[in-house]
Parts: structure tokens; sequence; C-alpha cells
């Protein structure tokens, strides 16, 4: 699908132990186009099989939401809390639910069209970022203050060059009056394409533009990475066979070349997300087969690579972070990661064990969570998985690196699984050991 754009560069890049890992993969394995974090807890997203889902403990389960909803891709989403979450389609179609994904309610199509992104600030205010029907007409850039019933084109929407279109997250803001959005242009070998922005908000429109050039190849010229860490500072890179990151200074005027990290050329950066803190961190991963994320805190000048855990070696599609030290992202084969301490993780003291242990779960039987405990005498890789009576993989609950200590992890079950016998088994290294949990409902 042409919506595939990618990830990132590393110049004068130290490695450092990463704080990435594996939390799960969404059920139907189809790739996570587009995510909306609530909370470490509460977390919705869609994805190319057109599954709308939703957890409640920071991606360790996950429930289907999307009862009602006609075949094909959900490409963007955007939730308030466990009830009200609108979602856009590779369609042009926007729908509202206000009773957790149990119905769906259609608010807005345009043949043609593709929802790029879509945001929802309050219940009644929101923006959505889709493509144009065609050459010559709006991008699609739309706002609602009546919680969707009616979508309006914001002022001044520029009207689509030739082969020009939106990018799936491609956008970013600092506030419900400023905002930056990215464009490709999908002529072959072209060599340059438009950026935009406003600061008048999606409901003023006033959208000026910014030509950024660069080296495109078969595909095209996309900018399809951008970040802001606040109204002057941001980043942006491009795809081609020169691809270039750049920053600004001036809230998205002028844009100026920042050396590439290390082996960007090699890939195609995708999603850019920067934290609006005043940290001035902005986070990179390069898209495709690569296993690598990256950070800067000044706009380039530096960067640390990190490793991102093997089940997330082909494709991370997007990012978002709640603070510096908890994020989440997703991409292809529905793979779910999280950065920062791994979800229901708690370390129980600080006495250093003497030997590997695996504790009996507590409360057993359960219903519907449990505490598992576990002790590593030593720093080591660590997994610990949940299996059903078949030997079938049910949950990932630990897949990373932990220091010596004791630990315990809280397994909640998925409302879809059945009463009865399940197995969980820990391994680091030459140790494993397994023990047996009941679930009754």
């Amino acid at each position: 699908m042409r919506k595939a754009f990618l990830i990132f560069f590393l110049l004068n890049a130290a490695v450092t132990f990463s704080q990435w890992s594996y939390v799960s993969t969404i059920p139907g394995s189809g790739e996570i186009y587009s995510m909306s974090v609530l909370n470490q807890n509460l977390i919705w997203v869609c994805s190319s099989t057109g599954a709308v889902l939703r957890s409640t403990n920071g991606g360790v389960n996950w429930n289907l939401r999307n009862t009602g909803l006609p075949s094909g891709g959900v490409t963007s989403i955007s939730a308030l809390d466990t009830s009200f979450c609108w979602i856009g389609t590779e369609s042009g179609s926007i729908y509202k639910t206000s009773d957790g994904g149990y119905n769906w309610t259609l608010q807005f199509s345009l043949t043609g069209s593709f929802a790029d992104g879509i945001k929802m600030f309050t219940r009644d205010y929101g923006i959505y970022y889709g493509d144009p029907s065609g050459t010559g007409q709006p991008h699609q850039w739309r706002f609602t203050t009546d919680g969707g019933t009616n979508w309006l084109l914001s002022p001044d929407a520029p009207l689509a060059l030739a082969n020009e279109a939106g990018l799936l997250n491609a956008w970013d803001w600092t506030d419900t009056g400023k905002y930056w959005i990215s464009t490709g242009n999908f002529t072959a070998n072209i060599t340059s394409n438009r950026s935009f922005k406003t600061v008048n908000g999606f409901t003023g429109g006033g959208w000026t533009s910014t030509k950024l050039t660069g080296t495109g190849n078969s595909s095209g010229l996309y900018f399809s990475a951008i970040a802001f860490t606040d109204n002057n500072n941001g980043m942006t890179a491009s795809n081609g066979s020169g691809s270039t990151v750049r920053k600004t200074t001036d809230g998205g005027n002028t844009w100026v070349t920042v050396p590439n990290p290390p082996g960007m050329s090699n890939y195609i950066p995708f999603n850019m997300c920067g934290l609006k803190d005043g940290s001035n961190l902005i986070y990179l991963m390069l898209y495709t087969n690569a296993n690598k994320c990256f950070k800067t805190s000044d706009y380039g000048t530096t960067w640390t690579q990190e490793t991102v855990p093997p089940q997330a070696s082909s494709s991370i599609r997007l990012m978002q972070f709640l603070s510096p030290t908890l994020g989440f992202a997703g991409g292809a084969g529905g793979v779910f990661l999280r950065y920062g301490n791994s979800i229901g993780i708690t370390q129980i003291n600080t006495e250093l064990p003497s030997e590997y242990k695996l504790g009996q779960n507590y409360p057993n039987p359960f219903n519907p969570s449990t505490n598992i405990d576990f002790s590593v005498p030593a720093s080591a890789e660590i997994t610990l998985k949940v299996y059903d009576l078949t030997g079938k993989e049910i949950y990932t609950l630990v897949n990373e690196f932990k220091n010596a200590g004791n630990y315990s992890v809280n397994f909640t079950a998925a409302s879809v699984l059945n009463s009865g016998i399940y197995f969980y088994k820990m391994t680091s290294g030459k140790f494993n050991y397994t023990r047996k949990l009941v679930l009754i409902k």
C-alpha cells in the first residue's frame, strides 16, 4: 500500500541498553496502523485487517471492538475513555462509538479519500486529516465542534497537486491552534514536496506551505516523519535515495538539513514522536528490518541508539509517549511494544536471590487477575509466557533484560479466555520452569 513510509537516522550515535520491551501481538496480527494511548493501562489500536481493539492493562490483553464496522482497514483512531472512540478508514469514512465499540455510527464519508489521522480533544471538538479525492480537490482537513455530527472542511484547505496525497500519522501539534501536516508526492523521482502549517487551528485555516527539496525514488518523495517539541522547534525526515533529516527553529517556516544517523539511507523514515514536556526529546525508528530506535534531545546534533526487541525487527510504524520514561509503539504483524518498565511488573524487595525461582501464582484459582512472583540471581534476558493445554502460546508477560532481583508480574485474563487449566513458563538461559494456573469464571 502506498501509505508505507518510514523511519530514521543516526549520527554520532551512542549505543545504550534499550528500554523497549515486547508486550503482545494483537489478535489477527494485522499491521497496527494507529493507536490512542490514554494512560499506561487504557489503549485503543486499529489495524490493516479492520480490527479495532481495546486494552485496559497496557496492551497485555486485547478485546475486539469493531462490531458492525464494514470490512477494510481501519487506519486512524482517537479515544477519550473506555466508551467514546472515533476511527477513520482506508475508504475515507469516519465512525464513532459511545459504548466502548459495541455499536458504531457512520459520521462522514468521501469516495476516493483515505483517513490519515484523527484526533478528538474533547467529546465535541476534534480534527481529521484525510486524502484529497483527486488532483485539484482539497486535502480533507476537517474539524468538528459537535462530536462529529458535522465534519467541516478547514478554511483554506489546500488543493492537491498531481499525485499529491496525505501520509499516515504525518502530522503534529502543540496545542489546538498550531498544527503541522506533511504530504507526499508520488511522482517517480520528483525532487520537491510540500509541508503545511497553521497557527489559526483547523477552525481558522490560514494554511501556509513550505517546499522541501530532496531526491525522490520510484515511489516519489515524502517527508512522512514530522515531530515538534514546542511552537518553534521540530524535525522532519524524507524517503528517497537521498534521505534527509531536517530541523526547524522557526515553527516550520524554514528547514535546515542535519547529518543523518548512520544507516538511514537504507531505510525510509516513517514516523517521529516529539515530547512536549521541556525535555526536547524526539524519537525515531528505522521502519524495515532495522531493529533500531534512536532518540535526540538536541535536534539531531547527537543521537542515542537503542535496540528494539526481536519480535518487532521488521516494521514499527508509530510511537506515542506519555512521558520520557513511558511510551508505546506498534507495527507489522500486530506487534505492540512498551518503552519503560514492563507492564504490570514490580520489584518486590532489594534482596539479591541466590537462584532462579518461579513462584506459584496467587490467587489460584483466579478471576480475572492473578500475580506471579519470580527471582533472577544475575542480570539476564527473561521470558515468562502463558500457554493453553495444547501448548499454544497465549500471552507473553515478560520478554526483556532484567537486573538481579525479586519481581512480581500481574496477569489479567482476557474476556475471550475460557475457564480451565493453563500453564506459565519462565525461561532464562538454561533455566526453564513451568507451573499450572486455573482460571474460573
